[in-house]
């Protein structure tokens, strides 16, 4: 049923013993039309004497309703033959998801069809599960029809759509400063990528685009994360809540900046968390300039009052202003040095190096409830990280300064090599004979141990009525303190 529209005068007549006001208005109902689409002029050009010529033109009804026409001519020399055009009406099936993408944008794109192709298309609500779109026209209009929406169709199955979870804290060095490098990443492989923003606690970044190139897409975003991961190290820093919106800058800019600047992200808590702690995570030869820049604007902005009588402001101020230029120049060197100094400290301290070992070794290095480690992070002054029990990394990292992780990697070093060189062999004593092999208070076996390099001679406990005696070292200092158990 076709729309309807009103058209229409309103007059209005009035007594004086009425009360109220009488309106009548005269209504024209306006419904379903016939609408055809011809030219206004038909140019048939130059003609010789006694010959004829001929145009073919396309008259299209392009309204709602059935139409009859006719075409007279006052001059008899004109003759009009017409040919109605057979109808007819076929369907087409696509998926259904991509329906919207032949309706287009507020109906543009099915407009655009029917138009180019004289055609009626009808296209299954979206709550109905048909996928058939309904084309009706002439034959060659149809055909041409069915040609666009499969063109349109097929576009679509070209394009793919893939999720990555990246950790929320490495989506700014995808994004780059500004978005820069997103831009660039999604204009090279002409990808769209959906990176959350801070505001939303989500890791998953969502690419959209033809399946080749997503996968390039997608490839550069993993080996953007996987070097980060890698070549990255954080520091905390502590900045007063009150400065954290500083730090931040007007949309974020003063982050951006800073980004821009060093290669530098700093992660700042949310605004209901009480924190006063920020993040720093790059590069370590970064991390200072980087805290810089994020002192220099917390601090570009602080308010604190002092009590002075206003007879003595002027004297506070003094000529043109140079009491006060003094004071700010003095705060400004003091600050320097003092941020210079910390982040001198900051950058020594935080140097990092790798230490593949062999896994077996771990528990060695370890030692017996921490034993070992503990005294070579006291002794070095460092930080030692182990990977995980279950991750089949075998890097150990070591933090602190340059000469001191040096020291403990060389230390850690050695007792893999030693480790390495070892063996371990059991020796049959009976157990009535270990108290006179150890000796009192442990004389005799300790000096076996020395003797033969500093094996570890291992006896039962006593009284298990085991007569296994475990030597554990260097091949050689096993092998001939082995001999002197057995000769003892």
């Amino acid at each position: 049923m076709g729309q309807v529209a009103f058209e229409g005068i309103i007059s209005t007549s009035s007594s004086a013993s009425q009360k109220g006001e009488k309106f009548v208005v005269p209504l024209r109902a306006i419904g379903a039309r016939a609408i055809l689409d011809f030219p206004d002029q038909v140019n048939f050009s130059a003609c010789p004497v006694k010959y004829s010529t001929q145009k073919t033109l396309l008259v299209r009804n392009v309204g709602n309703r059935e139409a009859r026409y006719c075409i007279s001519t006052q001059r008899q020399s004109l003759f009009f033959q017409f040919a109605e055009l057979e109808k007819a009406s076929a369907t087409v099936a696509i998926p259904k998801e991509h329906h919207r993408f032949v309706i287009g944008k507020k109906g543009e794109k099915l407009q655009d069809l029917k138009l180019k192709t004289a055609t009626k298309m009808q296209i299954p609500r979206p709550d109905d599960p048909s996928n058939q779109i309904k084309i009706s026209g002439t034959k060659e209009g149809i055909e041409k029809a069915r040609h666009e929406i499969l063109l349109i169709s097929a576009e679509q199955d070209k394009r793919a759509v893939e999720r990555l979870e990246v950790e929320k804290v490495y989506h700014p060095f995808i994004a780059g400063p500004y978005n820069k490098l997103v831009r660039e990443l999604m204009q090279d492989t002409g990808t769209r990528i959906d990176i959350p923003p801070p505001s939303v606690n989500k890791t998953e970044i969502v690419f959209t685009g033809e399946k080749e190139q997503l996968a390039q897409a997608v490839a550069r975003v993993k080996k953007i994360y996987e070097e980060k991961k890698k070549k990255t190290t954080t520091l905390a820093v502590e900045v007063k809540k009150s400065q954290h919106k500083y730090v931040i800058g007007p949309k974020g800019n003063s982050l951006q900046e800073i980004l821009e600047k060093t290669g530098v992200s700093v992660e700042i808590p949310p605004t209901d968390s009480s924190s006063e702690t920020l993040i720093l995570r790059g590069k370590p030869e970064k991390l200072g300039q980087a805290l810089t820049e994020v002192y220099a604007k917390a601090n570009s902005f602080t308010v604190s009052s002092v009590s002075a009588p206003s007879w003595l402001h002027r004297f506070i101020i003094g000529k043109k202003g140079q009491n006060l230029a003094k004071i700010t120049q003095q705060m400004v060197h003091v600050a320097q040095e003092q941020i210079e100094a910390m982040v001198k400290e900051l950058v020594e301290n935080s140097f990092s190096i790798s230490v593949p070992i062999c896994k077996q070794f771990h528990k060695n290095i370890i030692g017996k409830g921490g034993a070992n480690i503990k005294k070579i992070r006291k002794e070095s002054n460092t930080k030692i990280d182990f990977p995980a029990k279950n991750s089949s990394s075998e890097t150990i990292v070591i933090t602190g300064k340059r000469a001191n992780c040096e020291a403990a990697r060389h230390r850690i070093l050695a007792i893999q090599k030693e480790l390495a060189n070892s063996t371990e062999v059991e020796v049959s004593i009976p157990s009535k004979l270990h108290s006179s092999l150890i000796g009192a208070k442990g004389r005799f076996v300790c000096s076996i141990v020395k003797e033969c390099g500093g094996v570890h001679i291992h006896f039962p406990t006593k009284g298990s009525g085991s007569d296994t005696v475990s030597i554990r070292g260097p091949a050689q200092g096993v092998e001939k303190a082995k001999k002197q158990l057995l000769h003892l």
